[in-house]
């Protein structure tokens, strides 16, 4: 004799397979309510509802299935691929820790689970396992990816998303997210090539084409991120990111009528408000309408870009002279950026640079010897603190065509990180040490020759051993700042927290890297036979006619009325990358001089560490 049971899952699977969904889920909840001890219908009904596209309420009865029969795996499984689809991951890996992981599919289960829930270690291990049973699955190498990106182990991360791309190129998950390990291993060539043919690939895919803008910025044609920014905004007329990452290109680059005809794109395209209104504060800010700009920032979105909302409305703050309410977004900033990097990098650059800035290296190079050769002729090396100026300066040499100036390009980090690995600065040979720097600046500037290279990098002031052992006969440009305006200005830059820029984030950090950092100067300068030349921000914006004639007089080059313009420079150099973009676009201002007079009361213990500079500087304290 057929059971009542067996009576409604024949009628409601007949419905099913006629299409008769409701009526197939109508007849087994009257059945529960008949047998509310039978754990079949309740599993069968929450089958069905998950396969009709309701998971939430399949969780319901698959839950309760569960209860009257706990050993059933059959149901185990189906609870734990609708907790899933609704996203309650913490109760589907508690649910899934009892499914057999001899199963595979449980291990795959759970292998994302323990990814959803940060156990990222116990991922990998699991994903491991599941890929040597199934080596084609291209989402458990993504996965397996994602997990290692996790855990900082970039290259494996890399090595993951390739196998994934080469298993199933025409997914776009990999790619983007092989995108982002590349980014955050620092490999930008490849990370270049690697987008490149991404977009190749899947030429139509946001995501993708968003990635390959981010790199083409990042390796510096900026003319061809534009393009490919602009393509991203007309395949997705309405996602805001890439309106954000193009409308900081133009503000950069100076072409604020473009930016002006992106606001109006966006807002026509439906973007929200509180996206387009990061965008529309950068236009009325650069168009000198504070009171504009500051009621676009007050419109952003919470959920726009921190690091960026708390930057603008500190920078309007600041500029409406409102210096509490600026103080507090210029932390905000910082914080948020240090947040977004993770975790420091090591080891620590303060240490390092207090370790080698005690004047023991400097006196270890001043015995040891230094390059003897004089041909191509050495650069002229810009150095000072962060934010001291050394961007106006080269911004101003650039209207000289017989200088060739490269901005904060790591040719002489990258000798530097060679040298340690060989053994030390003072081990290098200086002869190979110095065609090293060429080689690397053929690679980055080939059109450089016949012209006198500028190398403009503030801590190089960190560097001077080295630089003396490479070129003993360079020319130093040592850019000087008060050091409570250069610590001021530092944490309200919004700086990539790299390395050395996550000691700018905070004002006594910030001080502490300048005490170092001119600690470590001064030694080079006592030790070694430097041939340096002081130059002095205050003096620049004051009179910088007389201070540019002195400067061109310390380097041996005729005068140029050319070398006064710095917006003409400005406007030549097109994108420049730095913090101090958007000012050494306008005419040479004085409004930064004592601007830390607003803020002191901000400095605390930083104030002990400057006071000794500015003494030694001439600066009042």
């Amino acid at each position: 004799m057929t059971s009542i049971r067996e009576q409604v899952l024949g009628a409601a699977g007949a419905d099913w397979r006629t299409g008769k969904r409701t009526r197939a889920r109508d007849r087994l909840r009257d059945a529960i309510d008949q047998l509310p001890d039978d754990p079949v219908l309740p599993a069968m009904a929450g089958l069905l509802a998950c396969q009709d596209g309701d998971p939430a309420a399949g969780a319901i009865l698959l839950r309760r299935a569960l209860t009257l029969d706990p050993a059933e795996q059959a149901t185990r499984f189906n609870l734990v691929a609708a907790l899933i689809d609704v996203c309650a991951f913490v109760e589907a890996d508690e649910v899934a820790a009892s499914l057999d992981e001899a199963n595979s599919r449980a291990m795959r289960m759970r292998a994302f689970l323990s990814a959803e829930c940060g156990r990222h270690d116990e991922a990998v291990t699991r994903y491991a396992a599941w890929l040597r049973l199934q080596p084609g699955d291209a989402q458990g190498w993504n996965n397996i990816g994602n997990s290692y990106t996790a855990l900082g182990r970039h290259d494996d991360a890399i090595q993951a998303f390739e196998r994934a791309v080469q298993i199933a190129p025409n997914e776009a998950a990999p790619h983007v997210n092989g995108a982002k390990a590349l980014t955050d291993a620092g490999r930008d060539e490849y990370r270049l090539s690697w987008t490149r043919r991404a977009a190749g690939l899947l030429p139509d895919d946001y995501d993708i084409v968003f990635q390959h803008g981010l790199a083409e910025a990042n390796s510096r044609d900026f003319d061809r991120a534009v393009e490919v920014f602009a393509s991203a905004v007309a395949r997705a007329p309405q996602r805001s990111d890439a309106y954000v990452e193009l409308g900081l290109l133009y503000e950069n680059l100076n072409r604020i009528d473009e930016l002006e005809q992106l606001v109006a794109t966006a807002r026509a395209s439906g973007v929200a408000d509180r996206h387009v209104a990061l965008i529309a504060a950068w236009l009325h800010r650069r168009r000198d309408r504070l009171n504009d700009a500051a009621r676009e920032a007050e419109l952003i979105g919470t959920d726009v870009a921190p690091v960026r909302r708390h930057h603008i409305r500190a920078d309007i703050a600041e500029r409406r002279g409102k210096a509490g309410e600026a103080f507090a977004e210029f932390t905000l900033m910082n914080q948020a950026a240090l947040a977004g990097a993770g975790a420091g990098e090591e080891p620590d650059y303060l240490a390092r640079v207090r370790q080698e800035g005690d004047g023991r290296l400097a006196a270890t190079v001043r015995d040891a010897a230094t390059s003897t050769t004089r041909t191509p002729a050495s650069p002229v090396f810009i150095m000072g603190f962060p934010r001291s100026g050394t961007t106006l300066l080269d911004t101003l040499l650039m209207n000289d065509p017989r200088f060739h100036v490269l901005e904060e390009l790591p040719i002489v980090g990258t000798i530097e990180a060679e040298a340690r690995a060989g053994g030390g600065i003072d081990q290098a040979d200086p002869d190979e040490l110095r065609r090293r720097y060429f080689a690397l600046l053929e690679r980055v500037a080939p059109n450089q020759r016949g012209a006198t290279v500028v190398d403009k990098f503030p801590l190089h002031m960190a560097r001077v051993p080295l630089l003396h052992r490479m070129f003993p006969d360079a020319r130093m440009i040592f850019v000087e700042r008060h050091p409570f305006d250069v610590v001021l200005s530092c944490f309200m830059a919004n700086f990539q927290p790299n390395l050395a820029m996550r000691h700018l984030t905070s004002l006594g950090e910030a001080a502490a890297l300048y005490d170092a950092a001119m600690t470590s100067f001064t030694n080079a300068e006592s030790q070694l036979p430097l041939t340096v030349h002081r130059f002095r921000y205050e003096r620049l914006v004051a009179d910088p006619d007389a201070e540019l004639r002195a400067l061109m007089r310390f380097l041996d080059v005729s005068w140029n009325d050319d070398l006064l313009d710095n917006q003409a420079s400005a406007s030549r150099r097109g994108h420049i990358a730095t913090a101090s973009y958007s000012q050494v676009t306008e005419p040479i201002y004085t409004r930064a001089i004592d601007r830390w007079r607003r803020y002191e009361r901000y400095f605390g213990d930083a104030a002990a560490l400057l006071r000794p500079w500015c003494e030694k500087l001439g600066y009042e304290a």
